[in-house]
């Protein structure tokens, strides 16, 4: 299969994940913490198991370091993500903690019970090969991101 039917593939798939799953508002996160729009992409960025560092992520998202760890020092006061200082003081892993997985959820632009739906609609090994198939796509990005940032 050409590369342009594989684009074809995403732009048509993309759209109907968004429309059938899309939360009409952003709803207010249940544990009553108040987070921005830049707040809500940090923690959708980050992973309980896969750290990041914040170095990184700043760069992803294309804000300056001075605005991630204004950003950080918030949401770890929340104790929505910890930080692991490596030996390398530079570098922070940042990682997302069950209460923070739980408030990303809720903020999150797809709606957790319409998800529910959709994948009930697949088999267990559907499932899996669709979450990894995304996976691997966002991890892509990211790569990306990172590339262009470099050569930039």
């Amino acid at each position: 299969m050409e590369k342009t039917e594989f684009i074809y593939r995403i732009q048509s798939a993309y759209p109907r994940i968004y429309h059938a799953c899309h939360a009409d508002h952003q709803p207010t996160s249940a544990s009553g913490i108040a987070i921005s729009q830049r707040d809500a992409t940090i923690l959708a960025h980050l992973s309980s198991t896969n750290a990041t560092t914040q170095a990184q992520l700043a760069r992803h998202l294309g804000i300056t370091k001075s605005t991630m760890s204004e950003a950080v020092k918030y949401l770890m006061a929340q104790g929505l993500l910890e930080m692991e200082v490596t030996t390398d003081r530079r570098a922070h892993l940042l990682r997302l903690t069950e209460k923070g997985k739980d408030v990303m959820s809720k903020s999150s632009v797809l709606e957790a019970d319409k998800l529910a739906a959709v994948l009930a609609e697949m088999t267990a090994t559907e499932m899996q090969q669709a979450i990894a198939g995304l996976e691997l796509l966002a991890q892509a990005c990211f790569r990306l991101t990172m590339k262009k940032e470099d050569a930039g």
